[in-house]
């Protein structure tokens, strides 16, 4: 056999190698070796009405190459109160969102908020809510990053609330599970619905709904083709929010 047949059956061999390693992560056989929710390392705080995300995920380098998926960052808090029918108020509306990815800034960063519409008790008092989702993506080969979002109110008042921060890693593999996020509002004083409410609530996103939620979330400022079945695995953290308006501060 000659020497130029040798190295084009190598390069064939190398070829069909590569394609059936992207036909397998594609269809997730290699989520095994890809990175787990044991390598990502995530941490929120609250302070100065800014809440801020960082996370770093290391591990499954090669694999997360390979699958070309998208990751993402949902952010997820009650916003608007209702006051009459057609009229709501707020408790901390997002004014700016920064990203960095790498340890480099992001440009053009849109908030993209999917409302879901909750009703809350406290005794007898009832608070109609907006929870807004605001959607962060990026590729799965992010290994770092930082997010700042910076939130306002006004009426002269502090007001509280929870916010449940969802780190969703692509591994085209896994099935869809109901998700359930701990929630709480506490109205400020000078609130102008319920000046005082509080109340403690789960938001629950059904398993038939996870896809439609998770292909918002990792398309939300993606151009290239869409990703219609985001599989993988998620991790959620919580974190305590004050806002307080100008006058507070």
């Amino acid at each position: 056999m000659t020497m130029p047949r040798k190295t084009l059956i190598l390069a064939v061999l190398l070829v069909v190698a590569i394609w059936g390693l992207l036909r397998a992560s594609s269809n997730g056989y290699l989520s095994a070796f890809d990175a787990s929710p044991k390598n990502l390392k995530l941490s929120v705080h609250s302070e100065n009405n800014t809440v801020t995300v960082q996370w770093d995920l290391s591990g499954g380098s090669i694999v997360r190459t390979l699958t070309n998926g998208r990751d993402a960052i949902v952010l997820v808090y009650p916003d608007w109160v209702e006051k009459d029918e057609d009229s709501w108020v707020v408790l901390g509306d997002p004014v700016n969102l920064s990203l960095s990815l790498n340890g480099r800034k992001a440009e053009n960063i849109g908030i993209f908020a999917h409302p879901f519409q909750v009703s809350v008790f406290n005794g007898s008092a009832r608070a109609n809510l907006r929870v807004f989702a605001i959607p962060v993506d990026f590729p799965s080969t992010v290994n770092s990053g930082k997010i700042l979002l910076k939130l306002k109110t006004h009426y002269g008042a502090c007001n509280d609330f929870t916010m449940a921060v969802i780190y969703f890693h692509s591994t085209n593999r896994g099935e869809y599970r109901d998700l359930v996020l701990p929630l709480s509002v506490g109205f400020g004083e000078r609130f102008p619905v319920l000046p005082g409410f509080k109340s403690r609530f789960n938001l629950t996103i059904e398993a038939s709904k996870m896809p439609e939620f998770l292909r918002s979330a990792v398309n939300a400022h993606y151009l290239g083709e869409l990703i219609e079945e985001p599989r993988g695995w998620l991790v959620v953290k919580t974190v305590n929010v004050t806002v307080c308006s100008p006058k507070t501060s």
